[in-house]
């Protein structure tokens, strides 16, 4: 593979207050006529924090997100885009829309993609690609594109007023960066890339901050109190782990825990689990996969604390078959991201990791 580095944003910001410069922001790089994608929910939330720019005298075209990152509502927003001629298509919201704003953007000559999360819930605003789905929310993949997001700009409250369960799903994707990542940075021939050692330190960063201050976030949002762990792991999410894969390219992007995220959507009853509980789940089938029980036994106590998924019946699919399963883990061990990256996995490895693993945690409890 070769290495292409992608850092992020051209301008992030992370402070309370920080929407109030947004007009000025958009005007210095001489925006005048934008397009505001929005939820329903996240978008009652995030007016209040935008009067500055509702009130200036940049032209405002509202356009409501249909839900879906897909190819359909990419050239839709592109195309409302490009009919009103607008220089920038601000995306408030969560991680899908982020993705189909950003890619939106990509296909317009000239238009800057503007970025204000309302959750914590990934490194979707930080990342110059998108996770697409179909209108069924089957997972299809991601998409590069060529020009990052011009300005990210997180205001801490406004993430404070998100659902907690979308938070912890951001704790447990963020988690992935490197239990997914470190078998491949850790390889003796990428211990002179200066690239990929600052990606496996923000990789490390991103366990360590997780490990460290994850409890002491979820409890800090629960009770709705802005403190510096709440802040620090907001940035961790969304940041340092978009980080990872922006220094890091494929070598450090995704391995087991993400494929079983992306194949794990064929099933419909996995739709109503958030992307970072899926991968929560993938975390655990990786380190299955790689005989590490006592680091399974630790997550454990962990996932236990913040509710994220361990098992099959956890994710409503304990009535999947043998041969389902062995039709599943096929089809993870052919996910593209997991064979580009080197990840050495073979369908029948798999299979055996998913049912070790059940195993495992069925003797736990019976123990």
């Amino acid at each position: 593979m070769s290495l292409v580095v992608r850092t992020g944003p051209q301008e992030y910001e992370c402070r309370v207050g920080v929407l109030d410069f947004l007009t000025n922001k958009l005007k210095m790089r001489g925006i005048r006529k934008v397009v505001i994608v929005h939820g329903t929910t996240s978008w009652e939330k995030a007016r209040s924090y935008v009067l500055n720019l509702l009130e200036s005298d940049i032209e405002v075209e509202f356009v409501t997100f249909n839900g879906e990152c897909t190819y359909e509502e990419v050239n839709r927003l592109a195309g409302i885009t490009g009919q009103i001629k607008a220089e920038a298509i601000i995306g408030i919201g969560g991680g899908k829309l982020m993705d189909t704003v950003k890619y939106a953007a990509a296909k317009c000559t000239g238009v800057e993609a503007v970025l204000i999360p309302t959750l914590a819930s990934n490194c979707a605003p930080w990342t110059p690609l998108s996770v697409m789905y179909n209108e069924d929310g089957v997972c299809l993949g991601f998409d590069m594109h060529t020009k990052q997001v011009s300005i990210l700009l997180i205001e801490p409250n406004l993430v404070l007023d998100s659902p907690v369960n979308y938070f912890v799903a951001g704790v447990a994707d963020t988690l992935a960066k490197w239990y997914e990542s470190d078998v491949i940075l850790s390889q003796l021939e990428h211990q002179t890339n200066a690239f990929l050692l600052m990606a496996r330190a923000a990789a490390l960063n991103c366990k360590n901050n997780i490990v460290q201050y994850g409890k002491q976030a979820v409890a800090d949002i629960q009770a709705q109190m802005l403190t510096p762990a709440f802040i620090q792991v907001v940035e961790t999410i969304i940041a340092v782990s978009g980080l990872v894969g922006g220094l890091g390219d494929g070598y450090a992007r995704t391995t087991i825990g993400h494929a079983v995220h992306d194949k794990i959507t064929i099933f419909p009853e996995t739709h109503t689990f958030l992307h970072g509980e899926k991968v929560g789940y993938g975390i655990l089938v990786q380190l299955a996969f790689e005989g590490k029980w006592t680091e399974i036994d630790q997550l454990s106590v962990f996932y236990d604390g913040l509710h994220l998924p361990k098992s099959l019946a956890d994710l409503q699919l304990n009535y999947l078959t043998e041969e389902q399963l062995s039709i599943f883990a096929g089809e993870v061990a052919r996910d593209e991201n997991l064979v580009e990256s080197g990840y050495p996995a073979s369908q029948e490895e798999l299979y055996q990791a998913i049912v070790s693993l059940e195993q495992h945690l069925a003797t736990k409890v019976i123990s």
